[in-house]
């Protein structure tokens, strides 16, 4: 309970211009609060230096944050990505982002997965990822956090103890102004509190649950991990380059065929008023004399 002797300090500084009507600034505030809470918690306090002589270890729980990803190569995207859905419910985990790319006629042909896997099982849900297909890339980081955690609990507790001083201020006050001025400082603090909560949960979050990220390609002809040999592979891509040069003509030959009697008749008169002309220079030429040996 606040003390007596805080309570009449309290009014004095709302007294003091002989109006009563003033307010107590921010520190006043603190200082009141900081007394009273020294005077109604010495008990307590003393129980607690009694406690703190005894002989104590305190143990802190390591807080990691993990995130790993993986790329795979796989012939059927689609299978594999259902696998890493299975994967993530084994582990009670969940797909909190997906991206597929999806091809006109064999299925997708990427797929990205974002998985939120519980911390406690990071290491066992990574390596049955890496086991889905074929492995081309995996990477994992992890990142201690402990003191920031333990760090950030202290400030929350610390200040939820300064809000309760707070409010107790507020329940003895009776002047207008320092009702003011100690609600103010509560509105402050209060919302330095929601702060911290508001990190104390990031952070609970990321430690609980670790991130990984999945990317699914789709393997060439015979999957990435059994390339065919030099020979095979040119074979294959030169029937492929064979069929592309097929679609591109019948394209071509499509495009051009509905001209065709367009073009015909536009040359026809070309053709005739040539082939007429040439008729009638042919008999105005008339016959080439021979030339013979000169006589002597």
């Amino acid at each position: 309970m606040i003390s007596i002797v805080s309570i009449f300090a309290l009014g004095a500084c709302g007294g003091s211009d002989g109006s009563g009507g003033s307010s107590a600034d921010s520190g006043s505030v603190e200082s009141l609060a900081d007394q009273s809470a020294g005077k109604a918690a010495a008990p307590e306090m003393a129980a607690e230096d009694a406690d703190a002589a005894a002989p104590k270890q305190a143990v802190t729980k390591a807080s990691i944050i993990s995130t790993g990803s993986v790329a795979l190569d796989a012939k059927d995207v689609g299978k594999t990505r259902t696998q890493v859905q299975q994967i993530s419910d084994r582990y009670a985990g969940q797909v909190t982002e997906q991206e597929t790319s999806d091809s006109d006629d064999d299925g997708p042909s990427y797929a990205r997965m974002v998985l939120r896997i519980p911390s406690k099982s990071f290491d066992d849900a990574m390596a049955d990822l890496e086991d889905t297909a074929t492995l081309v890339d995996s990477n994992t980081t992890t990142t201690d956090v402990t003191t920031e955690v333990v760090d950030t609990e202290v400030r929350v507790k610390n200040a939820r103890t300064s809000i309760e001083r707070i409010r107790t201020l507020l329940s003895h006050a009776e002047a207008i102004g320092d009702v003011i001025a100690i609600e103010s400082e509560l509105a402050r603090r209060e919302a330095d509190l929601n702060s911290l909560l508001a990190q104390q949960a990031a952070l609970e979050n990321q430690t609980s649950l670790s991130t990984i990220t999945v990317n699914i390609d789709r393997a060439g002809p015979g999957g990435s991990s059994d390339d065919d040999p030099g020979f095979l592979a040119g074979l294959s891509a030169g029937w492929d380059a064979l069929g592309d040069s097929a679609r591109v003509l019948a394209v071509a030959l499509g495009a051009i065929i509905p001209w065709t009697p367009v073009i015909l008749l536009l040359l026809a008169p070309v053709w005739l008023l040539s082939r007429r002309r040439r008729q009638v220079a042919g008999p105005m030429a008339g016959p080439v004399p021979a030339t013979g040996p000169a006589e002597e």
